[in-house]
């Protein structure tokens, strides 16, 4: 492997990512390649993915191409594999040659006829975090990683971990948002319709939600649904709620 980048430049290059990039996408792709890039040397290409683990699902955030993607979201189909059990299990894993493997047979017959031969995944360290990562390497060749390599790798990705523990908190952040304006918009939605069934019923605002939840329920469908259409056949338009 290359002569690695010392860890304060690891950590000035991150720190640029973070700030020269538009969002966590962005940034976490940016760190793929740049993993890649660093890790990379001599000995040949490595290919760079980074598997998420949060509410039990597991996806590849960010690659270094549309290879290293595939190679990740193959264990995906398998429901197993090195990258899976580094970031479930937050242990290093390490398969010197496909050839040989026989804990992932399956997994490991495919990845060869991708022409992989060798893959090392570290757990990115996140904390208190809910969610896990992993970043995982892929080489065509076998016995890529020797032991210099995989120290460097560990002290890479150690420093590696900050950005990526700030990526997920940003992330959180937004699905929290997204989730919170989703039922506001909701809330508003149901709120207008009651109003509307109150003008339309002269009834309370009890009786007009129970004419709702009957619609919901004898339609199956959602109470959202039903509110929705009953404020376009009041001629209501489109609703907007005021939210930042």
């Amino acid at each position: 492997m290359e002569q690695p980048a010392t860890h304060s430049l690891v950590i000035e290059k991150i720190q640029d990512l973070l700030l020269d990039t538009q969002d966590v996408e962005d940034f976490l792709n940016e760190l793929a390649n740049f993993s890649a890039e660093n890790l990379s040397g001599p000995r040949g290409e490595v290919l760079c993915g980074i598997t998420l683990l949060r509410h039990r699902t597991a996806a590849t955030v960010a690659s270094s191409g549309p290879r290293a993607r595939l190679l990740d979201e193959l264990q995906y189909e398998y429901g197993d594999g090195p990258c899976l059990q580094c970031a479930r299990e937050g242990v290093v894993v390490h398969i010197r040659d496909f050839t040989t493997e026989t804990l992932w047979p399956d997994y490991a017959a495919t990845v060869l006829n991708h022409g992989i031969r060798s893959v090392l995944a570290i757990p990115f360290e996140l904390s208190g975090d809910d969610a896990k990562a992993g970043i995982n390497l892929y080489s065509d060749r076998a016995g890529v990683f020797d032991s210099s390599a995989v120290e460097h790798a560990l002290g890479y990705v150690s420093q590696a971990s900050k950005g990526m523990r700030l990526a997920v908190r940003l992330a959180q952040h937004t699905d929290t948002a997204a989730n919170l304006k989703a039922a506001l918009d909701s809330r508003t939605v149901i709120d207008t319709a009651v109003g509307i069934i109150i003008g339309q019923n002269r009834c309370t605002q009890d009786e007009a939600m129970e004419l709702i939840k009957s619609a919901s329920s004898t339609r199956n469908m959602k109470l959202r649904d039903v509110a929705l259409a009953i404020v376009e056949s009041a001629g209501g338009g489109t609703l907007k709620t005021h939210f930042s």
